[in-house]
């Protein structure tokens, strides 16, 4: 990760104020949160590296960017953030962390090198629909860290969950003139969610044992 800006005295944005939950809030008021926030604190945003990404994700961006008068990397920042509100309530991963700690334990106290092999074997989400690029996405460093942490539960490449929830957030705003391209994000959350489904059934068959 690469520091793009390090803030007035290393001041981070968070979620802590917040009264409600930001993954109930549709994009724009988001949007609006973060602008009135970041006139009091300069965040510290860091870069993550992406080699391949959804179909015509960044494009996506971009789109919103212009809607909303900012640069790809502060929508970037806006989105991760949202998405990340949407991260923290689901489910499914809540639950892979918890039976992946359970098998982790059970496993080194009985040296079982065979169901760890397994459980770090599950093969990863990717799109179905993606592209080679060559670019960066940027967040605020806590976020960033979060997703860190996310994407080793979910066994997936840290841009791919980051591009997932971004476009979990980008679906809450006004899709009305990208329907086509929203339709596709719709289909590809989806398949993310059947894919965690599966590697979720996976981990509760080897806790079974």
């Amino acid at each position: 990760m690469v520091a793009e800006d390090t803030g007035t005295g290393g001041v981070s944005l968070s979620p802590g104020s917040m009264v409600d939950s930001a993954a109930d809030w549709p994009l724009h008021r988001i949007v609006e949160h973060l602008r009135q926030k970041e006139k009091g604190d300069r965040p510290v945003t860091v870069s993550i590296h992406c080699r391949s990404s959804i179909k015509a994700f960044v494009t996506m961006i971009d789109e919103v960017a212009e809607r909303y008068g900012v640069s790809r990397n502060r929508m970037s920042c806006w989105l991760a953030y949202h998405g990340l509100m949407f991260a923290r309530e689901d489910a499914t991963i809540a639950r892979l962390a918890t039976l992946q700690a359970k098998i982790r334990k059970e496993a080194l106290m009985e040296d079982d090198t065979d169901t760890i092999d397994m459980m770090n074997s599950l093969i990863p989400y990717s799109p179905h629909f993606q592209e080679t690029v060559n670019t960066q996405l940027f967040l605020y460093d806590w976020v960033s860290s979060e997703f860190e942490d996310l994407s080793r539960i979910c066994g997936v490449r840290k841009p791919y969950i980051v591009q997932i929830f971004q476009s979990r957030s980008m679906l809450t705003d006004d899709v009305s003139n990208l329907v086509g391209t929203a339709s596709r994000l719709v289909r590809e959350v989806s398949r993310w969610d059947t894919w965690m489904g599966l590697r979720l059934d996976t981990l509760e068959r080897l806790v079974k044992g």
